[in-house]
């Protein structure tokens, strides 16, 4: 049986990402059915007219060069190669899409788009050039590789010829709304925009990790993490965050409530972090959404046996909320670099500067920082709203573009980027807390630091003295997008029972 198996109406983000991840791939019969219905209803035609409209001019008569003369002339891309993570996340939305059952477009083009993944074939598609509406460049490279025109591909991910990639896979001969069907829409931008959200996840649970090893080592004012007074705000991500901070820290006798407010960074964590996983919960709303629509043109409607026009091809939905959830996780590891500094600077920390012994011969975590804030850097460029940009395409026919793309693209990569921010921060807290607890004041972590302490100490050895950072700055990070601190990974420390004359 398939791990995921698409109907149209209940993919996930996490199930793309699981396709991402090379998942196999099934169709519902419900969906079959569906599909059979609706290409049966359409009348072929239509979009011969529409293709001449749009072009100027005649559609060839014949339907087999029309088809080919509309895919190909959509190849038009740029730029590096999508990675194969997108591309099968690219094909198992449009797949999806189609599934909705009121494209037009035959059962024989999923099936084969399915039959693709679960072989490991996946075409070489130029990143740059969709822009987020009408027919897709990117689809567009998918489909000639589909029909056989030409194209590179991937089996297993060895570039092999077109023939040998798609040996033992069924063969398409497409009619002009399976064309169409294939190429239209802003997929693209949905596809990204799904791994991106699932990448976020992995990446707040781990920024709140983080933050709760830092409240350590700086010795936060717990009362930032009060209930009252996040409940009376009444946003539901921070009352969570909060909540897992506290378990996180308990038992900690270095954060406490006893000492004046904090910096921002430390004492509006709840509020920054809770503000990110609501945006989140937003963001991934409309992307499910979009997952599950029918993001095509002309539909077909078998209820009413009508076939109507409309402007689901439109990316704007997803671009909006891909640059909002940009600018929600950029401030979150702004935050994180700003902790992660008190860290590694000592007159704010009361630790030894860069958090190593002999600084002046050894540059300790001093380099961290610097690699934080660059990341930081291009994290803030990355925010910038794509969504707010429109060129005008086919002579102004398409007047306003979504530039979905270039929004979703950015926020895939600034969670990639964001990954080695909370690496940096967990890093740093992990050697700010050997000091804390191995001084002669020594104090003790809460129950669930603990254990991120222990999770990070597997990973990276404490530093001593000076050695290659990006060794540990690559394993933290390759552990962060694992997801090895979400609150499934993390196993709290057991309780310790009161020793008498203990705290």
């Amino acid at each position: 049986m398939a791990d995921v198996v698409i109907d149209g109406r209940r993919l996930t983000p996490r199930q793309v990402a699981a396709v991402a991840s090379g998942a196999t791939v099934s169709l519902d019969p419900a969906a079959l059915r569906r599909m059979l219905e609706s290409a049966e209803l359409f009348p072929q035609h239509i979009i011969r007219e529409k293709w001449s409209m749009l072009v100027g001019g005649e559609a060839p008569a014949d339907s087999a060069v029309a088809v080919r003369t509309f895919i190909e002339g959509h190849c038009a891309g740029v730029g590096e190669p999508l990675s194969e993570p997108v591309l099968r996340a690219l094909m198992v939305c449009r797949a999806n899409v189609l599934a909705t059952g009121f494209s037009g477009a035959r059962p024989e083009a999923v099936e084969l788009l399915l039959a693709m993944l679960n072989a490991g074939v996946t075409p070489v598609v130029p990143s740059v050039g969709a822009v987020g509406v009408g027919g897709s460049i990117a689809l567009a490279h998918v489909a000639r590789v589909m029909c056989r025109y030409g194209g590179k591909v991937r089996r297993n991910g060895e570039l092999v010829p077109l023939e040998e990639a798609m040996r033992g896979l069924p063969e398409l001969v497409p009619t002009e709304k399976d064309a169409l069907s294939l190429l239209n829409g802003s997929t693209l931008t949905t596809a990204m925009g799904a791994l991106a959200v699932a990448g976020a996840h992995t990446l707040l649970d781990a920024a709140v990790a983080a933050c709760a090893l830092s409240y350590e080592v700086v010795r936060a004012d717990l009362h930032c993490l009060a209930e009252g007074p996040l409940a009376a705000r009444n946003h539901p991500g921070a009352v969570m965050v909060a909540r897992r901070l506290r378990l996180l820290t308990d038992q900690s006798t270095l954060a406490t409530l006893q000492r004046r407010p904090d910096s921002f960074s430390v004492r509006c964590a709840p509020h920054t972090l809770g503000a990110a996983y609501d945006t989140l919960h937003y963001v991934e709303e409309v992307v499910t959404r979009e997952l599950n629509a029918a993001v095509d043109n002309p539909l077909v409607f078998a209820d009413s046996r009508e076939v109507l026009e409309g402007g689901n091809f439109h990316g704007a939905p997803v671009a909006l909320v891909m640059d909002h959830l940009k600018a929600g996780l950029t401030q979150v590891g702004s935050m994180a670099e700003r902790r992660l500094f008190r860290l590694t600077y000592g007159q704010l920390s009361g630790l030894p500067s860069f958090l190593v012994h002999g600084t002046g011969f050894n540059s300790g975590l001093m380099l961290a920082q610097y690699t934080a804030a660059s990341l930081v850097s291009e994290c803030k460029g990355l925010s910038h709203p794509a969504s707010v940009d429109s060129v005008p395409t086919i002579q102004h026919h398409e007047d306003h573009i979504s530039m979905g793309p270039i929004a979703a693209s950015g926020a895939l990569h600034l969670v990639d980027l964001l990954a080695d921010v909370v690496a940096i921060e967990l890093l740093c807290a992990a050697q700010g807390l050997d000091f804390r607890t191995g001084s002669e004041e020594a104090g003790r972590a809460g129950r669930g630091s603990r254990s991120i302490h222990a999770a990070v100490r597997e990973i990276v050895p404490r530093w001593d003295a000076d050695r290659v950072l990006h060794t540990d700055l690559r394993a933290l990070g390759a552990a962060v997008r694992a997801g090895r601190f979400g609150p499934d990974a993390i196993q709290l420390a057991p309780v310790e029972p009161a020793v008498a004359g203990g705290v």
